[in-house]
């Protein structure tokens, strides 16, 4: 129910904020700014010097200190934040960051806040703040489960086991991960489950739990057959699963995982580290099987290469794997020497773990050291793991009082729920009383214009009754007269032509051109009066001439048979057409030549009649050679009124007039 009344109050909101936002954006000032901010954002991409990045970074800044709109303000600063991040400048980032998140907190804008959260979690990640990672990342999650947003809270989730894995909570580290996949699954992002995955793999690989470790590698490449541009993420894949068999004891398989990362093309050129990486671990591995050729030459070119680009974990393990080398080929004097390189290696980049393995590697070769190193390795792992289990009880603190800080914020959101809840009622009784008393008056107009459209259709079917009526008259009038003309008159005339002729053969006039004329004359009238009965007697008259002669009739009521021409295709069936269409053009036509009369001043007027096969529908044409009219002016009642009548029956009409030049009047009316 919560839900609901808040998707209401977010509706009520946008409304009431959505005229605000519209002018602010059509704003000629606020578009200026945008434009600015724009151009400046181009110049940033184009060019590769730092600096000049910033600079342009920093007059985005400044344009957006000028915007009033603090939606507005809130998306550019998630935009030029996230820039600052790309490009290092933390200083700048943490600024703009911490502003973004003040706005959209005090306008409970819960998606940026995560976003916010989401890139200080990733800013503290690079500077190695793992506890203050953790913390933003589950604020940005909490924020994400509440209006479930799982495209970015899948990649966030991600970023969560990333830093637990980092301080060795792998456990939690797993559970999150299996979240994540489960969510990648779901949206099909298929580039986020490869990472899923193979953060899965080197988890596992920690826990020593090799199949499954193996297991999720090989997922893990399963998913980049979905992802474009995979080259590199394959290799960097059979290079995590050479480490694990390597680490499980199989350096003969853990070998071929290696050459396969090292056969990727051009990948010295492409990815440096990865090559070295690749070439480092594959010189080790071959030293463990027994293999001394070109292992040391290789360990070395992958440490000059690791130097190159200031590699300084790899560096530190490489130098170990060529102290090892030199154990094995008996130089001790070498392998202490790149052991205590090793060492002061890995203190200058704060790496525990191999200044732990150059302490034991020092105490196995300088025996007399040993104490001392094996003393340093102990102490050095005590308080690595004091410290990791301090920090994943913090990152449970963590959880904990965030939760705790959700509790009181529902709490809270409640009481302004139960405000907002009291105010709506006050306003949807207002409004439902105001909506109510409109409702009516509708419905009264409504009722009204129902009433007047049924009485319409009784007057016109009243007309067409009267009309039959008047037709049957007329009827049964012809037919009496043809029954007249046949029955009586007809057989009067041929009896008399027939006395005639027995007349004139009893006296025996022959030859008489006269007489022969007048008895012609007789069967010429005889034939006339034949026809003209068989015509009066018809009784098949089409059922659409009905229409028409109601037509007729208007016109002839009008006063205006002189002065007309109508025209009526023979492919109009009258009978297809609806009664109220019918009624609807009679009134049409009736209104129309009222006007005419009234105002166009009008010598001449022409109605056609058509059917339009293609779209199923009756064609009119009222034209008249008046005065004509603007028709950019307000049209009068009585074109509105014609107007009314086309849009009832879903018409379409077309007024073209122009002053001087007469009117045309182009009507389409469907009839299906």
């Amino acid at each position: 129910m919560k839900y609901y009344i808040l998707i209401f109050a977010g509706i009520l909101l946008l409304l009431s904020c959505q005229n605000e936002q519209v002018q602010t954006e059509s704003n000629p000032e606020f578009q200026n700014i945008r434009k600015k901010i724009i151009s400046n954002v181009n110049l940033a991409e184009e060019t590769n010097n730092s600096s000049e990045k910033k600079k342009y970074f920093d007059n985005v800044v400044g344009l957006i200190d000028q915007i009033d709109n603090d939606s507005l303000k809130i998306k550019y600063l998630k935009f030029i934040s996230k820039e600052y991040l790309d490009q290092r400048h933390l200083k700048d980032f943490k600024s703009t960051n911490q502003r973004g998140l003040n706005l959209s907190k005090l306008y409970n804008d819960t998606i940026n806040n995560a976003r916010f959260n989401w890139d200080l979690g990733d800013y503290h990640l690079f500077r190695s703040e793992n506890d203050s990672a953790y913390f933003a990342y589950s604020k940005a999650r909490k924020d994400l489960e509440l209006i479930n947003e799982t495209e970015i809270l899948s990649n966030v989730i991600y970023n969560l086991a990333l830093v637990q894995s980092k301080v060795k909570d792998f456990i939690g580290s797993e559970i999150n991960l299996i979240q994540s996949v489960e969510l990648a699954q779901k949206i099909k992002n298929y580039r986020l489950l490869y990472r899923c995955y193979n953060l899965l793999g080197i988890v596992n690989y920690n826990l020593e739990n090799f199949e499954v470790a193996k297991r999720y590698h090989q997922n893990a490449m399963q998913a980049l057959g979905k992802v474009d541009n995979n080259e590199l993420l394959i290799a960097a894949s059979f290079n995590n699963l050479g480490n694990v068999y390597e680490k499980d004891g199989d350096f003969k398989e853990a070998i071929k995982y290696y050459r396969r990362t090292l056969s990727t093309k051009n990948l010295e050129e492409r990815d440096p580290e990865l090559y070295a990486m690749a070439l480092d671990n594959l010189s080790f591995n071959r030293l463990e099987t027994g293999e001394t050729e070109n292992v040391s030459e290789d360990m070395k070119k992958a440490l000059e290469i690791r130097k190159r680009i200031n590699h300084v974990s790899g560096i530190a393990i490489n130098q170990i794997h060529l102290a090892q080398f030199y154990v094995a080929v008996g130089d001790t004097s070498t392998a202490i020497e790149y052991a205590k390189r090793a060492n002061l290696t890995a203190k200058s980049n704060n790496n525990n773990r191999d200044i732990l393995a150059s302490w034991k590697l020092l105490a196995e070769l300088q025996p007399e050291e040993s104490f001392r190193f094996t003393e340093a390795y102990i102490n050095l792992s005590d308080s690595l793991q004091i410290d990791e289990r301090k920090i994943r009880n913090k990152f449970e603190r963590i959880r904990f009082e965030t939760d705790e800080v959700i509790e009181r914020a529902q709490l809270l959101e409640e009481r302004q729920t139960m405000i907002f809840i009291v105010s709506s009622l006050v306003i949807l009784v207002g409004s439902s009383i105001f909506i109510i008393f409109m409702q009516r008056s509708r419905n009264k107009a409504l009722s009204l214009e129902r009433d007047q459209k049924v009485a319409d259709e009784k007057i016109y079917e009243l007309m067409l009754s009267q009309k039959t009526r008047k037709d049957e008259g007329r009827k049964e009038e012809r037919d009496r007269i043809a029954r007249e003309l046949h029955d009586h008159i007809l057989t009067e005339l041929y009896a008399n032509r027939m006395n005639l002729m027995f007349y004139k053969y009893k006296i025996g006039i022959k030859g008489d051109k006269k007489f022969g004329e007048m008895t012609d004359n007789l069967m010429n009238i005889e034939s006339q009066i034949r026809s003209l009965s068989h015509e009066l007697s018809n009784t098949y008259f089409e059922d659409q001439k009905d229409f028409s002669g109601l037509i007729q009739d208007l016109l002839e009521k009008q006063n205006i048979l002189e002065s007309h021409k109508v025209t009526v295709d023979d492919d109009v069936n009258w009978t297809k057409v609806s009664s109220v269409i019918k009624m609807h053009v009679y009134r049409v036509l009736q209104e129309s030549i009222r006007n005419i009369q009234k105002h166009a001043n009008a010598n001449f007027i022409s109605f056609s009649f058509a059917y339009d096969k293609g779209k199923d529908g009756l064609n009119i044409e009222i034209q008249d050679d008046g005065i004509g009219f603007n028709s950019n002016k307000k049209p009068g009642i009585g074109l509105k009124n014609i107007r009314n009548r086309v849009d009832e029956v879903n018409g379409e009409i077309n007024i073209d007039s122009k002053a001087g030049q007469g009117t045309k009047i182009t009507i389409f009316i469907p009839i299906y």
